[in-house]
């Protein structure tokens, strides 16, 4: 009998001991299941923001209390799409709003006059009065920095690498490339022009920069190509008399295209600039860059903001197609595959093709329109507000 009762208390051991691995395998396997889809709804990610990135996906995690979310224009510097989730810049903090306006991963700053200048989840956030900057992946501040000199531009690459331009002790600009661990790999002094925008190529290889001066009475630019690899030298550079360039963006590969106030450019390969887009007459008023290289510009028709066009520009800088419009478009923004435009009460939505699929009717004071594939943003004097792309949507007889 006594043997029976020992029998039987392993058998009740075992027992609960198996119950233990297996609660201990199940949870493993929910947690690797759990990473598997944050991998996916991330992209891709490299060893050094691995735990960044899946921190913020974990972060998002549970809903918020959906929009509209209440917010200040004033306090609003920038906002980006990634993944679903907007990327805020504010006076004093960036953070991310999720689906359902959850608010995760804020991270407080003091800089008088930010910029910010994102890539996917990794993006670089400067003070332009001052030489303080950071750069920040998900959840985390990578790297925080503040040089002597005032920074002017900024750039981040989908590697991790990033740039700033400063001014310089004994030139008027100097731009600086740093690898992704924070070691400088390029400087270049500008002796007596001004850089305005920076970007950095997909494979990292590559710094295309935009740089202004006033000449003889006249802003000129030029266009330099970077091999940050190779010190005291560029492998192109291209001459813009009488335009001021605004923007630079490499798209697909080693292409760029460049946008100034008057002319959009495209180079290829680096090295091949294609035949210049002229405006003539008419006058850039706002534009919009999307993450893939294509863009939509809105130009005032003989200066006049009353009448006014939307031209877009797919990857290639073919232009699909261009739309006039008898009113003011106050924004324009673009993700690639939707155009939105923003008017005082209304924002109309248009394939890549120059369908137009949606029309919003909204109430209040109007300020920016942001397009992230099936939802539309839009940011009042006191709120964010989300909408269908497509279809026809009108609060006007709904109190707010």
């Amino acid at each position: 009998m006594k043997n029976s009762g020992d029998e039987k208390k392993k058998k009740l051991t075992v027992s609960v001991r198996t119950k233990k691995i297996l609660t201990a395998v199940l949870a493993a396997a929910v947690v690797i299941l759990i990473v598997m889809t944050a991998a996916q709804k991330l992209g891709n990610m490299t060893v050094t923001t691995f735990t960044a990135d899946v921190k913020a996906y974990f972060m998002s995690l549970g809903s918020g209390d959906g929009y509209p979310y209440s917010i200040s224009a004033d306090t609003v510097r920038n906002i980006r799409v990634n993944k679903s989730n907007l990327t805020l810049l504010l006076d004093d903090k960036t953070t991310v709003l999720t689906s359902s306006a959850k608010e995760i991963m804020p991270k407080s700053h003091t800089y008088s006059n930010p910029i910010m200048k994102a890539k996917g989840s990794k993006m670089i956030v400067c003070d332009l009065d001052s030489g303080k900057f950071r750069v920040q992946s998900g959840a985390e501040i990578l790297r925080e920095e503040n040089h002597k000199n005032n920074i002017m531009a900024a750039a981040i690459g989908s590697k991790g690498n990033y740039a700033v331009a400063e001014y310089g002790d004994n030139a008027q600009s100097v731009l600086l490339v740093y690898s992704k661990k924070g070691k400088e790999k390029f400087k270049w002094d500008f002796k007596d022009e001004r850089v305005i925008d920076i970007d950095l190529s997909s494979n990292g290889k590559y710094a295309a920069v935009a740089a202004v001066k006033a000449q003889d009475g006249e802003m000129s630019s030029k266009l330099y190509v970077f091999n940050i690899n190779k010190a005291d030298e560029y492998i192109a550079c291209f001459d813009y008399p009488g335009t001021t360039l605004l923007r630079v963006n490499y798209v697909k590969g080693n292409n760029i295209a460049a946008l100034g106030d008057n002319l959009k450019s495209y180079i290829k390969n680096n090295s091949k600039r294609q035949d210049d887009i002229k405006f003539g007459s008419d006058k850039l008023y706002k534009y919009c860059v999307a993450s893939n290289g294509s863009s939509a510009l809105v130009l005032s028709k003989y200066g006049s903001t009353s009448l006014s066009s939307l031209t877009f520009f797919n990857s290639s800088d073919k232009e699909k197609f261009t739309v006039d419009f008898d009113k003011e478009a106050k924004w324009v923004d673009t993700d690639g595959k939707y155009i939105a435009v923003l008017f005082d009460s209304e924002v109309r939505t248009y394939n890549k093709r120059g369908k137009q699929v949606g029309t919003i009717y909204f109430t209040g004071e109007p300020q920016r329109v942001t397009v992230d594939s099936g939802r539309t943003y839009v940011l009042t004097s006191v709120n964010i507000k989300s909408y269908k792309t497509r279809g026809t949507t009108d609060e006007r007889q709904v109190s707010e």
